[in-house]
């Protein structure tokens, strides 16, 4: 996955610790349908910002897990200073360090799309969830401006995020179903500009009529509940 890539993303997340719930739909799904007494996991965490934003929202039992050791030592040092007592673990999506059922609810947010077994984090995600409980996850929709630009960038050799790969929705539909995940809600969600301000507005402008047929956009969303 390339620790590199995300270790130099470290000054541009703690910025900003923090995710708007009330902007964010992965976060409405889990203050809608979640308890606060659940164990929850921010599965590739990052610097903490899900993890910190949900022990903000006011769940008590928060674990954040990465790959990455100098991204977890950052997460670590977060939680010491913003006085939390999220959890914070290295770990790799493909084999969790975590016992089967230990989960009520998972935040997946952009992190199966950067190992090419696609397969084997899905199961990962099954087995440390438990039965009746939520998934609630999102990953770059393959059929949209952004994607195309992404492949563009890939080709030349200029994309900085490292190994990445985008999702068609009847794909990742059956592979949510073939790990006994049942999809309860979907939302695609709208490309928006980033940094680059003009390029990102003229992407947006070119990519608001597909998103209006269902493709375009930049992640689709999905809450789902592991049925067996």
């Amino acid at each position: 996955m390339g620790k590199e890539v995300w270790n130099n993303q470290i000054n541009n997340w703690n910025k900003n610790l923090f995710y708007n719930p009330n902007k964010n739909i992965l976060l409405k799904w889990l203050l809608k349908y979640g308890k606060k007494s659940d164990r929850i996991l921010d599965q590739g965490c990052g610097v903490g910002q899900y993890a910190f934003t949900v022990c903000k929202m006011g769940f008590k039992n928060v674990t954040g897990m990465d790959f990455s050791a100098s991204l977890i030592a950052q997460a670590k040092n977060n939680n010491k200073k913003l006085r939390y007592k999220c959890k914070f673990v290295k770990g790799d999506i493909r084999k969790m360090p975590f016992r089967d059922k230990t989960f009520d609810s998972i935040l997946s947010a952009g992190t199966i799309e950067h190992v090419p077994e696609t397969d084997k984090a899905m199961q990962e995600l099954s087995r440390v969830l438990k039965k009746g409980r939520y998934l609630i996850i999102h990953v770059p929709h393959k059929y949209s401006t952004f994607t195309i630009l992404k492949k563009i960038q890939q080709a030349l050799g200029i994309w900085k995020l490292g190994y990445e790969k985008s999702f068609s929705i009847p794909y990742f539909r059956k592979l949510l179903e073939k790990n006994s995940f049942k999809i309860l809600e979907y939302k695609l969600s709208e490309f928006k500009a980033g940094k680059h301000k003009i390029i990102g507005k003229l992407i947006e402008i070119i990519d608001a009529p597909l998103y209006l047929f269902g493709l375009g956009g930049h992640h689709m969303c999905f809450f789902c509940q592991r049925i067996k």
